[in-house]
């Protein structure tokens, strides 16, 4: 005589189940190296950018154009980003992005708490703006030291705190 298995009940009911949005080891070891390996281009890209701005600044506007070169080490997309993040960003200061990145993904690869990460982006973004509106005060002598946040930011201090305001 042949058994017959028992009939289990399909829940038919949609289940209120939330995705798991936990970050598996292996994906933290693969964002981790992508975000070191980011941070030092951004780094290879911005010390380049400061050496051959100049010549790379017609052919910012060419990005698909393959027959546009430049002279940036990253090629045109290390003279973008360099152009976004220091003429038209932070100036100088924008090396803290590419440091930020690097060690957010030292936290992810090695595992460590990213507690302590959460201080180092707050005080890195706060030393980002203070030293780009440092640095905004030499927009007349050099742009690139301070970029345009810097200088805007400068600019609208001394509107309302004057310059010695600004200083202090």
């Amino acid at each position: 005589m042949v058994k017959k298995k028992a009939k289990t009940k399909k829940n038919t009911s949609k289940s209120s189940k939330k995705p798991n949005f936990k970050i598996t080891r292996k994906q933290k070891v693969l964002l981790g190296s992508f975000l070191i390996l980011l941070g030092i281009a951004l780094c290879i890209a911005f010390v380049s950018f400061l050496f051959n701005w100049k010549a790379d600044q017609s052919a910012l506007g060419h990005f698909a154009d393959r027959s546009v070169e430049t002279k940036n080490w990253l090629s045109k997309f290390g003279a973008q980003i360099s152009n976004f993040f220091i003429y038209k960003g932070f100036g100088l200061a924008a090396f803290s992005i590419a440091v930020l990145t690097s060690l957010t993904g030292i936290y992810l690869f090695f595992n460590y708490k990213l507690k302590a990460l959460r201080n180092f982006w707050f005080w890195g973004i706060i030393v980002m703006i203070w030293f780009a509106t440092f640095f905004g005060f030499f927009a007349e002598s050099n742009s690139l030291l301070g970029g345009v946040i810097g200088y805007e930011t400068n600019d609208f201090l001394q509107d309302y705190l004057g310059f010695a305001g600004t200083i202090l």
